[in-house]
């Protein structure tokens, strides 16, 4: 059975606005393998948005155009008042930053176990969630780590 990740919004971002550096480069290989199966949580769509808005406005329609292209292919994990919560929980008993907790609040309550991350601790365990940097695996540890 194939794992169920969610990307934070670096990844996002990074294949966004660096598309011909390595990490860009490795991001859009992360996005599109993480597709068949992944979560975005609203929050990292929105959070990705403000980034690029503030970062490279020429690039906010293109920007656009990937989060509703992105809203087709992978199921998007809604912030709710129940996911709220949980990441409330989160930043109290384990310190996260408040964004990052309603991403992973968000992407476990649909169904991930992995969180795909540069920015959170690499190896991390919560309630059934691991992180793992997509940016420092090769290809083939990404593909071996995806099918479980």
């Amino acid at each position: 059975m194939a794992i169920r990740a969610t990307l934070d919004s670096n990844i996002l971002i990074y294949a966004e606005l660096e598309p011909e550096t390595e990490k860009g480069g490795r991001a859009q290989a992360v996005i599109a393998q993480t597709a068949p199966h992944g979560v975005l949580a609203v929050q990292a769509l929105l959070e990705f948005l403000a980034v690029v808005r503030r970062r490279r406005i020429a690039s906010l329609a293109s920007a656009i155009a990937k989060v509703e292209a992105w809203s087709q292919v992978f199921e998007t994990a809604p912030t709710t008042s129940v996911v709220a919560n949980a990441a409330a929980a989160l930043v109290r008993a384990h310190g996260l930053q408040v964004w990052d907790a309603v991403i992973w609040s968000a992407a476990r309550a649909a169904g991930a176990d992995l969180f795909l991350s540069e920015n959170l601790q690499d190896g991390l365990a919560i309630d059934g969630m691991r992180v793992a940097n997509p940016l420092v695996l090769g290809g083939a540890d990404l593909t071996a780590l995806l099918a479980g």
